[in-house]
């Protein structure tokens, strides 16, 4: 036991940071990356990082800004070493919609009412397709032969009800001329 360091109070008190804004770091994450066992695993992946860095974080600042900064470099090397070239924004889309300071914890809550309610919204079939792509993790092959449609069909299904899902949150917040 004696061999490996044990974390300073310095990185302990990051560490319990991070605990505490976990949930805000994994909604940020998901605006990435939008499964959510991946997007599990870059939170996972952001607390080791946070751990390692914890030194160069200085106390009292914005830490959901400074891990959702991490969190966001953690995507983009998951979808680049993952291959996901097809599903994701080019790296220059991604610096433009994110900020240097992260999300804003407060902007995090509305969106999320905001798209809880639009879920409510959707038609039964789209909700369902979208609970279990996002929600149980299914890929549109395993879908298809669930629903039994075609694996194109249900592509197709889940852009337009994610496209649905953007324009009620949009309308919802307000920010419809953002889109």
């Amino acid at each position: 036991m004696g061999d490996s360091p044990t974390p300073s109070d310095h990185t302990l008190q990051v560490q319990r940071l991070f605990v505490q804004h976990q949930q805000v770091v994994l909604y940020y994450v998901l605006t990435i990356e939008p499964n959510l066992g991946d997007a599990q695993d870059i939170v996972q992946e952001t607390f080791l990082t946070v751990s390692r860095k914890a030194q160069t974080y200085a106390l009292g600042t914005n830490f959901p800004a400074w891990a959702c900064t991490v969190a966001r470099y953690q995507a983009l090397q998951f979808q680049r070493t993952r291959a996901r070239a097809a599903a994701r924004l080019d790296d220059d889309v991604m610096e433009m919609l994110y900020s240097e300071d992260g999300p804003a914890p407060e902007m995090l809550g509305p969106r999320t009412e905001a798209l809880k309610g639009c879920l409510g919204k959707l038609a039964p079939m789209a909700g369902d397709l979208i609970r279990r792509r996002y929600h149980l993790g299914q890929m549109p092959e395993a879908i298809a032969a669930a629903v039994g449609w075609t694996p194109n069909s249900v592509r197709v299904a889940l852009t337009r009800a994610r496209q649905t899902l953007r324009a009620c949150v949009d309308r919802s917040l307000g920010t419809s001329e953002l889109s």
